[in-house]
Formats: C-alpha cells, sequence, structure tokens
C-alpha cells in the first residue's frame, strides 16, 4: 500500500518555518549558556565581526574581572575595541583596580594587548591612587603591565611620574628610567 501525501506550498512553508524556529530555539539557548571561553573559539572561526555592548565576569585566582566593551571589531587574529572599562576586585584584600581605556588592540596569536588613553583607580584598604598612561602593554606569557610611554600616579598626598615603568599581577611597580616624586600635601603648621 502506498501512501501519498500532498502538501500544498503553504503547507511546506509552514513546516520549514516550524523547523526553523525550533533550530533557532535550541541554538538560542545553547548559546545563553556559554562560557568566555567557547565564545572566543566560536568567535575565532568566524570571519571579520562587530559586537557592540559586550560585558561579562570571570574568576582568576579568586578574583573577580568585570569587562565592558561599547565596541568591538575582529579582522583575523586581531581584535579593536573603542573603549574599555575593566574593574577588578582583589579577594585577598578587599581592594578594587577599576581602568578605562579610549582604545585597544588584542592579538589572539601572539597573546599580547595594547590599551591607548589609559584611566585608572587603584583602591586598597589604605590608599586610593589614580594612575594615567597614554599607553599600556600587555603580555601573557608572564602576566606583566609596561607603560613605555610613561605613567603618572597620585593621590592626595604625592604625585610620581615616569618616563616608563612596569607592574606585575601584584600591583608592584618598577620604574625602570627613574622618575619624579613631587610631594603635595601641605605640610602641617
Amino acid at each position: 500500500m502506498k501512501l501519498k501525501i500532498k502538501l500544498s506550498p503553504v503547507k511546506i512553508f509552514i513546516f520549514a518555518l516550524f523547523i526553523g524556529i525550533v533550530v533557532l530555539v535550541r541554538f538560542a539557548m545553547r548559546d545563553m549558556q556559554l562560557d568566555v571561553d567557547l565564545l572566543r573559539e566560536s568567535l575565532m572561526r568566524m570571519p571579520g565581526i562587530v559586537m557592540e555592548n559586550i560585558q561579562f565576569s570571570r574568576e582568576v585566582s579568586g578574583d573577580i574581572w568585570r569587562v565592558k566593551i561599547p565596541y568591538l571589531d575582529r579582522e583575523g587574529n586581531l581584535f579593536t575595541v573603542k573603549s574599555l572599562d575593566v574593574v577588578r576586585e582583589i579577594h585577598n584584600d578587599g581592594g578594587e583596580w577599576s581602568f578605562f581605556g579610549r582604545e585597544g588592540v588584542y592579538s589572539f596569536d601572539q597573546s599580547v594587548a595594547t590599551v591607548n588613553g589609559l584611566r585608572g583607580k587603584l583602591d586598597t584598604k589604605k590608599r586610593i591612587w589614580t594612575l594615567e598612561s597614554s599607553r599600556l602593554d600587555w603580555r601573557q606569557e608572564n602576566n606583566t603591565f609596561t607603560f613605555p610611554e610613561g605613567l603618572v600616579i597620585y593621590d592626595t598626598e604625592f604625585l610620581l611620574r615616569t618616563p616608563m615603568a612596569s607592574m606585575d599581577n601584584s600591583g608592584v611597580i618598577l620604574l625602570e628610567q627613574g622618575g619624579v616624586i613631587q610631594w603635595v600635601k601641605p605640610v602641617a603648621k
């Protein structure tokens, strides 16, 4: 016995639309649960892409890092951002680092990043420092930050200027070419 089903073009369209919606919902549900590494790997397989209003947070060694990127353009293995906000909540001492960059570039192949127009705040239990630099470079291999075009750090008591500096992950700053410290707090009478 042969069963013949005659489907009109409208029924075929509705069936295809239904299957498409099911597939779309399935992928959307899966994508909402993606972790940052899986998302990064998926982005790397795509051709050039532009994304807007990206926000994520991640725990690294007990510290919470929150990142906001209003605009990201990826071309090959090079990511370019316009504006970058990063906050690091430090677990050990309860402090917080916050940084804003005007623009930045990240090379996935080399695992290096450059941020231009950097302003930041290092908030600890004892002090709050403001940090400014026209350029920050970061290398993943040794997890250090370098300020090849100079660094200015200040608070209510002093101002430090240096033509070049580096900082490790714990916040220790090395002044490779010296620097000038200016005492700005008035001397008590």
